[in-house]
């Protein structure tokens, strides 16, 4: 059966000299550049290498289909000005390589910005959203990279409202973000998307043989199938890469994955509760819905929907930090230690703080708790352990961070540390990286540049580990006003 050709494809096959186009008189149609062009779908996005030359095709595309389709918005997204203004230098390329008859004449024609005389434009910009074009044809390009994907994908999608389509093309930046999450459909399905990969094994430039590494490599190790089929070149780049991130340019390998202490694969076995629907929690933000929250998490105690009991962890905000707060069902008869309430308060004083500390902790049966006491909380963990003998303030060291980091572990790999389908909390679990020390010790911290400092990781690891036993301390049991409204 015959494959049938898109016009676009047809279109370039036919009038424009490739070699003329990118400057090679050996240039040759790469497989997946072929596959992209002929691509009808609405959604399309592929995991690639560096420099696999997915920009170069994408403005080939948007000329063929500005040409055959007047009146086109092509618009172009890119990490920066300087990028924004390659994509049209390479579109003009194309341009003056296609045959005579029918390359288009240009009514504008700058650095950012080409209009075709029947009406279709190519715009090029960096990070900002998509706004006021229907029916666009939009390219994503390096998407993995924008500061505020998640603000561009949904200004960009209701531009395809009406007409157009949506090509996405990134080399990976960890297991994050919105390129992560629709690639992978790790927290949701994104349906109607064509996904491909692109290593650097898939094209000519980098590959001396395409057509046999495509069956052999993927099942060979990095420097097996570099030094097998890489050409110089590469292999000179590989000896002088690191190979994480050697693996993440060149093969759309998510580099979180390798030295995130808890990987997705564990943090997608505890979430599996959530995804049943079958875990209650609560996750709330601020002092009022936190004290509303509690009384709520106390009914479930009450009428024993959840543990009679509860552990919990405090990590106290500095700065631009945020305080977290998080309680783990725990129940003599069982190991698991479930997620039960979170608490965010942002920049809040810390009376109002101890406020919030204290109503949890008259209220809900919490057998210990402990609060993080370093710099900025102690006075904090000292008036709260002071009023109430189930807390303990705790000093963040390495040697403690490990322990609790290592039991935080433990108890995901046994199943037992129940979590939702809550983003913010998986990346901030996700994040914690574990380091060497010259002096043979472990280090548990996020990458340097975090927006955050995994206080959510801390708080839940706290809890985790205040589960680890009853505090030692006599519980102070009050009476439940929830309890006197039932009567």
């Amino acid at each position: 059966m015959a494959i049938q050709l898109s016009n676009n494809l047809v279109f370039l096959i036919e009038h424009l000299s490739l070699p003329d186009a990118v400057g090679d008189p050996d240039a040759k149609w790469e497989n997946f550049q072929l596959s992209h062009l002929n691509n009808p779908s609405l959604l399309e996005i592929l995991s690639k290498s560096r420099q696999v030359g997915f920009s170069w095709n994408s403005a080939a595309d948007s000329v063929a289909n500005g040409i055959n389709h007047p009146r086109t918005p092509h618009i172009f997204v890119s990490i920066n000005q300087d990028e924004a203004g390659e994509k049209i230098r390479y579109a003009k390329a194309v341009i003056e390589a296609l045959d005579a008859d029918v390359r288009p004449k240009l009514l504008t024609d700058n650095r950012f910005e080409l209009e075709f005389s029947n009406g279709s434009r190519l715009i090029s910009h960096p990070c900002r959203p998509v706004r006021g074009k229907a029916k666009a044809v939009i390219y994503l390009d390096e998407f993995a990279h924008y500061p505020n994907d998640r603000e561009i994908y949904q200004s960009a999608l209701p531009a395809i409202s009406k007409g157009g389509k949506m090509r996405i093309g990134s080399s990976p930046l960890g297991a994050r973000g919105v390129f992560w999450e629709i690639f992978t459909e790790a927290f949701r399905k994104y349906p109607g998307y064509v996904r491909g990969m692109v290593p650097w094994w898939s094209t000519s430039s980098m590959c001396k043989d395409v057509k046999m590494a495509s069956l052999v490599a993927p099942s060979l190790t990095t420097e097996e199938r570099v030094f097998a089929f890489g050409t110089p070149r590469l292999i000179q780049i590989f000896e002088n890469m690191v190979l994480d991130d050697f693996q993440q340019e060149y093969e759309c390998a998510w580099l979180d994955e390798a030295v995130s202490w808890i990987d997705w694969d564990l943090i997608k076995r505890n979430q599996s509760l959530a995804a049943d629907g079958k875990l209650w929690y609560r996750k709330v933000r601020g002092v009022d819905a936190a004290l509303q929250a509690v009384n709520e998490v106390a009914r479930m105690c009450i009428e024993a929907r959840i543990e009679p009991t509860l552990v919990g962890g405090m990590d106290i905000g500095r700065k631009h930090d945020t305080t977290e707060i998080i309680l783990c069902g725990k129940n003599s008869h069982l190991s698991s230690l479930p997620y039960r309430l979170h608490v965010s308060l942002d920049r809040v004083e810390f009376e109002k703080q101890e406020a919030v500390v204290g109503k949890i902790l008259d209220v809900l049966p919490v057998t210990n708790f402990l609060i993080d006491d370093s710099g900025m909380g102690s006075q904090l963990a000292e008036n709260i352990s002071g009023k109430y003998p189930q807390a303990q303030g705790v000093t963040f060291t390495n040697d403690r961070k490990e322990l609790w980091a290592v039991e935080a572990k433990l108890r995901c790999q046994k199943g037992e540390a129940q979590i939702p389908l809550e983003r913010d909390l998986a990346y901030q679990i996700h994040s914690i990286r574990r380091k060497v020390t010259g002096a043979a010790s472990s280090t548990f911290d996020t990458k340097a540049n975090e927006k955050h400092h995994a206080d959510m990781f801390w708080a839940w690891a706290l809890a985790l580990w205040a589960g680890k036993s009853n505090g030692g301390a006599k519980v102070r049991v009050t009476p439940n006003p929830l309890a006197r409204r039932r009567g």
